[in-house]
């Protein structure tokens, strides 16, 4: 089992205050999972944070995109689908734990939000950052 954790970065701060806060809350939300993910005696505590990160992932997303619509970010729709891909993935690997309690399938899911989560926050979520500079807005 994966004993890494998601440590903060200023990599990972983007200068808006809304998402930088909620990315924030998303990085403990994932570290909190591969704490649980490590005890093989939690499974529905472990099932039911599964759920709370994917329902926060969904506020979160919005959220995102909201403040995007409202610059006029010309890049908002493939943002968007980006965000819609790790809901479904999520949910994939969500319901595969859910057949298969294993340690494999939950190393699968933590792999996956660490990276998403690193490569999203420093990528594409740069580029929105990188966009309002630009623009003033």
């Amino acid at each position: 089992m994966s004993e890494h954790h998601i440590h903060w970065s200023h990599e990972f701060e983007l200068g808006i205050e809304d998402i930088d806060i909620q990315h924030h809350f998303f990085v403990n939300l994932i570290n909190r999972l591969i704490d649980e993910l490590a005890r093989p005696d939690v499974t529905a505590y472990r099932a039911a944070l599964i759920s709370e990160l994917n329902a926060y992932a969904r506020f979160h997303f919005i959220s995102e995109e909201n403040l995007m619509a409202r610059a006029g970010y010309p890049h908002l729709d493939e943002h968007r689908d980006h965000h819609f891909q790790l809901i479904e993935q999520l949910s994939a690997k969500q319901n595969r734990l859910m057949l298969n309690d294993s340690a494999e399938e939950a190393e699968a899911i933590i792999r996956f939000l660490m990276e998403w989560f690193v490569n999203h926050t420093t990528r594409e979520d740069r580029r929105f950052v990188d966009f309002t500079a630009n623009t003033g807005h």
